[in-house]
């Protein structure tokens, strides 16, 4: 293979930006698109791709390598696992799925098949989510003793409008798995492996889904580090998402994607001044709409590697941490007890 060619498979308002992405990737091609109604196929013609209303006929295309999969949560495991059954690599929007076990059952399809599963956790790929760890690496922090992440925003009914939004079956949860699943990974991805759990969830304003519009939680990891989670889509008008890292050298704040403040105990580090935006950190998170930086790197990750037959940076495994965090926060709030995994 000199390029992948890519089947897109939801073509909602996220599965247009990951035709944009592929389009824009010189070794990258988009071939065919799968939608759920004819409503689409102006616009799979404007790009000049083919358009199928069954995504499994789709897969039947053999110029098609790989696809990207832009469902609602719930049904991103059939649509992969069909994938990987026909052959094609498999790059999913996040969560992985709504449940451990579908998610467990796409990553075993994929691995079966021979075939490659990426997740889209893009923010993985911010400039200083990578200098943040390349400093964790050289010690700059030393050992990590605490952490928060938190995703502090707003949604309005509008957007609640949409029913398949805030409902367990499609959504597999509200606020948590859907809004601050990034950040809740950001913080598995610095601190590593989670070992206990403790939570509450609640629907404070939006009565009228079915899930949670607020969630709660503290966690162990294996190291015996400690964080929080916060994560809610009730805080007029939208204000940020936040990580923060704690170590016994040095701490680092990341809001809104830009480095907000850092501070070592040897000094300033030049990698991390040239990045400094608290303006940019400190701006209201107002508005649903995808910065597409971070998602294209991810996207050329994943691309290099089909062309270069190693895994992805993001693989099913890694993404499934998070759904694991995630359904043990929820399980601790149903039970009213900790979950350990």
């Amino acid at each position: 293979m000199d390029k992948v060619r890519f089947g897109l498979i939801g073509c909602g308002s996220i599965g247009k930006v990951h035709a944009r992405i592929i389009k824009s990737l010189p070794n990258a091609e988009l071939i065919d698109i799968a939608g759920r109604s004819d409503k689409h196929l102006a616009y799979a013609e404007g790009l000049g791709c083919g358009y199928f209303l069954d995504y499994r006929e789709m897969l039947k295309d053999p110029e098609i390598d790989a696809v990207a999969i832009c469902l609602p949560s719930g049904d991103h495991s059939q649509a992969a696992i069909d994938a990987a059954r026909a052959g094609k690599h498999v790059i999913c929007e996040k969560p992985i799925s709504t449940t451990v076990e579908a998610a467990q059952a796409m990553v075993d399809a994929c691995r079966e098949e021979g075939v490659k599963l990426g997740v889209i956790f893009q923010h993985r790929f911010d400039e200083p989510i990578l200098l943040l760890k390349k400093a964790i690496r050289e010690g700059k922090l030393g050992k990590l003793l605490w952490g928060s992440a938190k995703t502090i925003w707003y949604r309005d009914k509008e957007y609640y409008s949409n029913p398949w939004r805030g409902t367990w079956k499609h959504d597999g949860g509200g606020a948590l798995i859907n809004q601050s699943i990034h950040y809740i990974d950001l913080l598995i991805h610095v601190f590593g492996d989670v070992k206990s759990v403790s939570g509450k969830c609640r629907t404070l304003l939006h009565k009228e889904i079915e899930t949670e519009d607020t969630g709660l939680a503290h966690l162990e990891f294996t190291s015996g580090a400690i964080a929080t989670i916060e994560g809610t889509t009730v805080a007029y008008p939208g204000l940020y998402a936040e990580l923060s890292v704690f170590g016994d050298k040095g701490s680092v704040i990341i809001r809104n994607d830009h480095l907000l403040a850092y501070h070592f105990q040897d000094g300033k580090w030049d990698e991390f001044e040239s990045i400094l935006k608290p303006q940019k950190a400190n701006e209201l998170n107002t508005s649903p709409e995808v910065d597409e930086t971070s998602h294209i790197r991810q996207y050329e990750d994943f691309v290099e590697a089909l062309l270069e037959d190693r895994p992805p940076l993001v693989t099913g495994d890694e993404a499934m941490k998070s759904l694991k965090l995630i359904k043990g926060i929820y399980q601790s709030s149903e039970e009213k007890r900790e979950v350990t995994f």
